[in-house]
């Protein structure tokens, strides 16, 4: 399962969160998140949980983030 590392740009500004935001919440530096964002390196699973976890309070479908194995069970 491959994290789709463009889609963490489209989900951030649908989430309405600029870089600084989304890392405060994260708890790291904005240079991590435009690191992500680059694909120059990727989430570690804690942080995935808990983009999925933001993604869940604005409706957006975990499996957002990887398409290649997008049929997540809808609650």
């Amino acid at each position: 399962m491959l994290f789709d590392y463009t889609r963490l740009k489209v989900f951030r500004r649908q989430v309405h969160l600029t870089q600084v935001e989304l890392a405060g919440r994260l708890q790291v530096p904005q240079s991590t998140i435009a690191r992500w964002e680059s694909g120059a390196v990727t989430p570690t699973a804690r942080h995935l949980g808990t983009l999925c976890d933001l993604g869940r309070v604005a409706d957006i479908d975990p499996g957002f983030f990887f398409p290649s194995f997008n049929h997540f069970p809808r609650r």
